[in-house]
């Protein structure tokens, strides 16, 4: 089953919404070309793509994508309450830019996503594993930064905050190994954007007196060779 043929069958069956796609379901596209009609088609343009990673209930990429229209905006989210409720909140205030895909974050930009394809890449509050044994869990490690440079156009950006400043520093530290990628401030950090939407997490942690870490890096001229042996890298797990 395609991807066109899933979101039919979901709104004929009554699924949370014809933009919410369960990734253990859906058979993932087999080329750039593939992945880009398909997007083409869900949101009836070609505008930039924009991914939020771990988009909770949807509390900012909701308010977001209804601020700057001009772009297209999937969501993704693992668990499947907090899924759910993005889903109801896309209804209830009738968002058409945004679509949500249901499970694992790294196998969605894996599968789902080709290279040169996305805008920019948020992740807001990723979850710190602050114990040193825990940090094996870490989402925004050197080897997923990579994944996300691959599939980025040139001049597109990933966008990130924090609370915790340990993991702030790893951060920083992780995506200075990946070629390609200019962190945009001095000291590599900045302040939560003004003009950014509140989430859940900003909110509660503005109130316990934390501070709030903003960073953010841009994909400079293709390093033409990385991307060529990351999209085969893709081609040789295909026919595994």
């Amino acid at each position: 089953m395609d991807f066109l043929e899933r979101e039919k069958r979901d709104e004929d069956a009554g699924e949370p919404d014809g933009r919410f796609y369960n990734l253990k379901e859906v058979v993932p596209p087999c080329s750039r070309e593939e992945s880009l009609l398909f997007f083409s088609c869900v949101f009836g343009n070609d505008k930039p793509i924009v991914v939020e990673i771990g988009s909770g209930n949807g509390h900012f990429l909701v308010d977001y994508a209804e601020r700057h229209p001009g772009s297209n905006y999937i969501g993704t989210e693992i668990l499947t309450g907090r899924a759910r409720k993005f889903s109801s909140k896309l209804k209830k205030r009738n968002v058409k830019n945004i679509i949500i895909f249901w499970g694992d974050t790294r196998r969605f930009v894996w599968d789902f996503l080709y290279e040169d394809s996305v805008e920019e890449f948020i992740v807001m509050f990723p979850d710190p594993w602050p114990k040193i044994r825990h940090h094996k869990h870490r989402l925004l490690s050197n080897e997923f930064i990579r994944m996300l440079y691959v599939r980025l156009k040139a001049g597109g950006k990933i966008s990130v905050a924090t609370d915790y400043e340990e993991y702030r520093d790893f951060i920083i530290r992780e995506f200075g190994k990946v070629k390609g990628l200019r962190n945009l401030f001095s000291n590599g950090y900045s302040v939560y954007p003004e003009d950014y939407p509140k989430t859940i997490f900003e909110d509660r942690f503005r109130k316990e007196g934390k501070l709030i870490y903003y960073m953010q890096w841009v994909k400079e001229e293709d390093a033409a060779g990385f991307v060529a042996q990351g999209s085969s890298h893709r081609v040789r797990r295909r026919n595994m």
